[in-house]
């Protein structure tokens, strides 16, 4: 016995390999497609199922097809930086053939795909969810230079997978302060301390224009030290039944 031919596909990828037959081959097709989506998925102790009865040459590559398992649940381990099925960290969603947004508090970022052996820099990331194109993000940050916040909501317009792009003005230290992709962001912005402090309730969709991921955005406030930011909780009954972060 021998093996021709070996792939491991964690997202259980069907491939498209060519079957070259060797010359002395009785067989009047000496070369072939064979398509791993046409074969039940066994056991290992299965024997499997036979491609040809004639000597083989060589098995390469043609293409690497869809995924053939079923959609799966995936968490992110906020601990370890890594995507799992064992209900570990954060849910994430139910996967098929969709991507993973994550955005960076420096301001950028990036598509991925969902295989299990990727790691990500948990103390880096303001925000990791199911990709879903039709949502708008909404993201503050920090002119450090200006000592300005600004506000800008745009939509994913690239595809390229695990590059990351900056969609905050370029400069040193400037920051992601919140981020989130609710439709209706509600931003509490909390500023001076004791008996001066107050807070700004604003709804961002109410004046922030969906825009280019490359623009600017829309001055919100003065940076001061004593400014903080969060976003309004969405009451119970405002959440969809599967929340995905």
């Amino acid at each position: 016995s021998k093996v021709h031919y070996f792939t491991a596909n964690p997202n259980g990828e069907a491939e498209i390999v060519k079957v070259q037959l060797s010359p002395n081959a009785s067989a009047r097709n000496k070369e072939f497609d064979f398509a791993f989506e046409e074969i039940d998925i066994k056991g290992r102790s299965s024997m499997g199922n036979q491609v040809t009865k004639h000597t083989v040459k060589t098995i390469k590559l043609k293409e690497k097809g869809k995924s053939t398992l079923a959609s799966r649940k995936l968490w992110f381990d906020d601990v370890y930086g890594r995507l799992n099925a064992e209900e570990k960290g954060v849910y994430l969603g139910s996967f098929d053939e969709d991507q993973i947004l994550v955005i960076y508090q420096d301001g950028t970022y990036e598509l991925t795909n969902t295989e299990l052996t990727q790691r990500f820099d948990v103390d880096k990331i303001v925000l990791i969810e199911k990709f879903v194109p039709a949502k708008a993000i909404t993201a503050v940050y920090l002119d450090v230079e200006k000592s300005q916040f600004y506000v800008k909501r745009f939509k994913i317009e690239t595809t390229t997978l695990n590059n990351k792009f900056l969609f905050i003005k370029e400069g040193k230290d400037n920051r992601v302060e919140a981020v989130t992709t609710d439709e209706d962001p509600v931003l509490l912005l909390h500023t001076g301390r004791g008996a001066n402090s107050s807070t700004q309730k604003m709804k961002l969709a109410d004046f922030v224009d969906i825009t280019g991921w490359k623009a600017i955005g829309n001055k919100l406030a003065d940076y001061t030290k004593s400014t903080e930011m969060e976003w309004e909780p969405k009451r119970t009954d405002d959440l969809p039944s599967e929340t995905l972060f």
